[in-house]
């Protein structure tokens, strides 16, 4: 055999022992990153295969993330195993840089004399070669895996390069498909926590089938979210009193449902020991002024409907009027009663309305996401809907009839449109 053909005999060899080794690295990392679904663990299975694929001293991988007050994806997050000499490990903004800019695979052989980038004498002194690959999913790039310092202390060779490059393709995938399960079991997680917080808050409102002597009450609910911020509620006060609140904390979502929770507990608290619905309303102010974030507020209706006196005793805290329809009079108006929302300042003062009742008049509380239903062409329902609504009704039907009745109103008015707010009604009618 001649000394060409012995050579082509070597090469040959040399290539199927690298094929081998790509084979068998990458069929280590894909069996080691099938057994778990952490990002991080797969993440320093990546790199612990790197480091000892290519016989460095370190590696990293660094992810990227899109973010909101740049268009440019920046790094976030390092996962580093460390062998060797070194007690730290960091690629500077320059080097990693350059890889985002060029969105090429790096080789640097003496980092000291490498006239590409303006290192610092600690990077100097902890890397003296590297490699740095952009990671890729399809035509995505997730991030960056880099290597440092051969053991051999020979700059990293085109072998070198091959392989890391290898993985790092395969690594995309990988990165991508773990990145995913972490989301799945995160979200479903979520919508189970979710689901428990909505049973506990309707579970916090009231039923139906509440005595409440003389009056028929209804009331209907509708969370935008999975929770909400609105909040409905009506109790015996005792002495022939019974009292009715509806409330809308700004905003909504799993804030603005743990501010109700809170809004409940404060007026349950104080309900019973009163002497005017507006000195109650003024009390709940002081005390969420005290608690309440600066940026969140909640309005407040209350009335307490006397079945002895038959009377009703009326204050609103920035709620929507109060719809009354007089059996006297036949006719449905708003009550406009002035009051700021409580939770924005100490010095609110609160008034309180009092009203004759008589046997068939009619009363409906209500929150914004009733008069505030968007349509189609970007249309509000608006009071003067709600008003023909109740009008519609008049004082024959009961008050699950008028709640069925004003949210089909809304329901045909919206149409298709997305709900964007939480919608609340309570129909009140005196016997």
């Amino acid at each position: 055999m001649s000394d060409t053909q012995i050579q082509r005999l070597q090469n040959e060899i040399e290539r199927l022992k690298s094929a081998i080794q790509e084979l068998t690295v990458l069929n280590e990392i894909a069996i080691a990153a099938s057994s778990t679904l952490e990002v991080s663990q797969v993440l320093d299975i990546i790199v612990e295969k790197s480091i000892r694929a290519v016989q460095a001293e370190q590696g990293a991988i660094l992810l990227l993330t899109e973010q909101e007050e740049a268009p440019l994806k920046t790094l976030i997050r390092q996962e580093a195993l460390m062998t060797g000499k070194f007690a730290s490990y960091k690629v500077g903004a320059n080097i990693t840089g350059w890889v985002l800019k060029h969105q090429q695979p790096l080789k640097i052989d003496n980092l000291s004399e490498d006239t590409r980038f303006n290192t610092t004498e600690e990077e100097r002194r902890q890397i003296q070669s590297a490699l740095c690959i952009p990671i890729r999913f399809r035509t995505e790039m997730l991030g960056i895996l880099t290597v440092t310092n051969k053991k051999t202390f020979t700059p990293f060779n085109d072998s070198d390069l091959r392989l890391l490059s290898i993985i790092a393709a395969q690594s995309g995938q990988l990165i991508r498909n773990s990145q995913l399960q972490e989301e799945t079991i995160a979200k479903k997680r979520m919508e189970q926590e979710l689901a428990m917080a909505r049973n506990i808050q309707h579970g916090l409102l009231p039923t139906e089938s509440i005595d409440a002597e003389s009056l028929d009450i209804a009331s209907y609910f509708n969370p935008a979210d999975e929770v909400s911020g609105d909040y409905y509620d009506y109790f015996h006060l005792g002495n022939g009193r019974f009292g009715i609140v509806m409330a809308d904390v700004s905003g909504h979502g799993t804030s603005s449902a743990l501010m109700m929770t809170m809004v409940k507990g404060i007026l349950h608290t104080l309900a019973y020991d009163f002497s005017s619905t507006d000195q109650l309303l003024g009390k709940i102010n002081i005390i969420l002024t005290q608690i309440m974030p600066p940026s969140m507020f909640v309005t407040v209706m209350f009335l307490v409907f006397d079945s002895r006196e038959r009377k009703l005793y009326y204050s609103n805290a920035g709620h929507n009027p109060l719809i009354r329809c007089a059996a006297s009079q036949q006719k449905c108006e708003l009550i406009e009663l002035r009051g700021p929302a409580v939770g924005l300042t100490k010095l609110a003062k609160y008034s309180e309305k009092v009203i004759d009742l008589q046997a068939g008049d009619v009363f409906v509380l209500y929150t914004d996401g009733i008069t505030e239903a968007f349509n189609r062409n970007n249309e509000m329902f608006e009071e003067t809907r709600l008003l023909a609504a109740v009008r519609e009704c008049g004082s024959a039907r009961q008050a699950g009839e008028m709640v069925t009745h004003i949210v089909q109103k809304v329901r045909d008015f919206t149409g298709d449109a997305s709900q964007s707010d939480d919608m609340a009604i309570i129909a009140i009618k005196v016997q």
